[in-house]
């Protein structure tokens, strides 16, 4: 029975090999796919590959019409990282906000005693707070001055503008208040309320340019008048100049005719040359004019002039 058995296997190994030899490129038979018997679902030829049955060359295993990978927009970097984030990854402090405030409070004084006595001292300040659509400014100077015990001259201004801006545009919409003491003059006290325009010609770091215009009404109190209100027209400008980081002029003006007579008028002015002594201290120096001039003063001079010299804090 082995013998027989043996004698069958080689017989049919004999009879493959003359097969094979006759058709050396033939495949052995497919095998059963499951998919051809029980059906395939909806989308898996895609999903699961090439069936079983499909022959084995070389477009089955490289195809050449793959579909092309959807292109993706380049991301969008933020030109300005927010507060805390960064290469630094959140660990530096952030940026400290814009400073809105800045000015000087300034102050001198003069004085001999001898043959004459004399004691001159005036002080005040100047500050301006701006945002991107508002300009608050304001300033201040108090003088007074004493010769041979009499008093020559006792004297304040203050000023405030409040400004309404308009971004990418020049124009702006101003409401202003001055208040002026003098005890020499007729008056004892003078108060205005102004509005009206702006203009920006230039206000850049080296250079500032500013014209107004606009109307409002002043009174004068404990004076030989009526104390009553008066209408008046408001035209100025404000004026700054810097020639290197050390080096500036200033010049306000203002121009304050009566609208029911144009012949009298008001005329408040000041300039002056600035010099900043150390930067890192803000310590100023200025050198400068100022000019009260009232073309109706009634016993008093029309012009008041002073001439001065200060110390300053730059803040």
């Amino acid at each position: 029975m082995k013998v027989r058995g043996l004698v069958s296997a080689v017989a049919l190994a004999v009879v493959a090999a003359a097969g094979a030899a006759q058709n050396p490129t033939a495949l052995p038979p497919p095998l059963p796919n499951a998919a051809d018997k029980f059906g395939s679902p909806p989308g898996s030829a895609d999903y699961l590959g090439p069936s079983f049955t499909q022959p084995f060359e070389p477009k089955s295993m490289f195809p050449q019409n793959l579909p092309q990978p959807r292109e993706l927009p380049p991301p969008e970097i933020p030109s300005v990282l927010p507060p805390g984030e960064g290469a630094d990854g959140g660990l530096l402090p952030p940026r400290p906000p814009p400073r809105l405030w800045a000015g000087t409070v300034e102050a001198g004084l003069n004085g001999a005693n001898g043959n004459t006595d004399v004691f001159n001292f005036r002080t005040g300040w100047n500050a301006r707070r701006k945002t991107e659509t508002n300009l608050f400014t304001t300033d201040f100077v108090y003088m007074y001055a004493k010769q041979d015990g009499e008093v020559r001259q006792q004297a304040a201004l203050l000023n405030a503008r409040d400004e309404i801006l308009f971004p990418g545009h020049p124009w702006s919409i101003f409401f202003a208040t001055q208040v002026e003491y003098d005890q020499l003059r007729d008056y004892k006290f003078r108060a205005g309320q102004y509005f009206g325009a702006g203009y920006k010609v230039i206000d850049d770091r080296n250079a500032l340019l500013r014209l107004r215009a606009g109307a409002g009404a002043t009174r004068e109190f404990a004076g030989p008048g009526d104390d009553r209100w008066v209408a008046e027209g408001v035209f100025g400008y404000d004026v700054r100049y810097r020639f290197d980081e050390r080096n500036a002029i200033v010049s306000v003006l203002d121009y304050y005719p009566r609208i029911d007579d144009w012949g009298q008028f008001r005329v408040r002015a000041r300039a002056a040359y600035e010099v900043v002594i150390d930067p890192k201290t803000g310590t100023v120096l200025r050198l400068g004019v100022q000019d009260r001039y009232d073309s109706n003063p009634g016993t008093s001079k029309r012009n008041d002039v002073n001439y001065f010299m200060t110390f300053g804090m730059n803040f």
